[in-house]
């Protein structure tokens, strides 16, 4: 895998860090593998814990570690047409209707998984 550029990177960073706004009000994510070494979420002080506070965030050094080390897979959840546009280089496109209808068909299931929206 090539060093991603700075786009990819930055890319990657966002979309890690605001997954949570791609989350629809209720839902939960299903990761069995997820670590526990994940950055812990993170509740604002002023406002009250949403399920969204709930979803572990990964740091964009961690993912690129991880997903070198065949350790996790990154799922691009905006859509295909989105994906089909530009996406991160390896990343899947597995877009977000399919994690609300809880139709894993094809994710790993002995590996993270990564999602970005952005």
């Amino acid at each position: 895998m090539k060093c991603p550029n700075r786009f990819v990177i930055s890319l990657l960073v966002t979309g890690i860090l605001i997954f949570s706004g791609c989350e629809q009000p209720g839902s939960t994510p299903n990761n069995p593998t997820a670590s526990s070494t994940a950055s812990p979420p993170v509740a604002s002080p002023s406002a009250p814990a949403s399920p969204e506070d709930k979803i572990p965030r990964v740091r964009a050094e961690e993912a690129i570690q991880q997903v070198k080390a065949n350790q996790a897979v990154l799922i691009d959840v905006r859509g295909t047409s989105l994906y089909d546009q530009e996406h991160i280089e390896g990343a899947v496109d597995y877009p977000l209707d399919r994690i609300n209808t809880k139709d894993f068909t094809g994710l790993p299931r002995d590996k993270r998984i990564i999602a970005y929206c952005t």
